[in-house]
């Protein structure tokens, strides 16, 4: 009785010293993509949905009306020198 004892507290001291061990470090992240005002509809491809397809096309709609606000204040600047 006194062996079977020891080995399973002998069994028990081994099994928490490995379980105790240093883990290995998480996985690096992908750094986000996209703006910040579309990230949350890229989060739609956990229902099923082409979110990131979405989101690419909500960004170059927006980066496009960006650019003809650049313009257009471009334009105005000219206009008024």
């Amino acid at each position: 009785m006194k062996r079977a004892m020891r080995t399973a507290t002998s069994l028990l001291a081994l099994l928490v010293l490995a379980a105790c061990t240093d883990a290995a470090p998480p996985p690096e992240r992908d750094p986000p993509r996209g703006r910040e005002e579309t990230r949350g509809i890229r989060n739609a491809e956990a229902v099923g949905y082409a979110g990131d397809a979405i989101a690419d096309k909500i960004d170059a709609s927006l980066d496009a009306g960006e650019q003809r606000k650049e313009e257009m204040d471009r334009r105005a600047a000219e206009a008024m020198e």
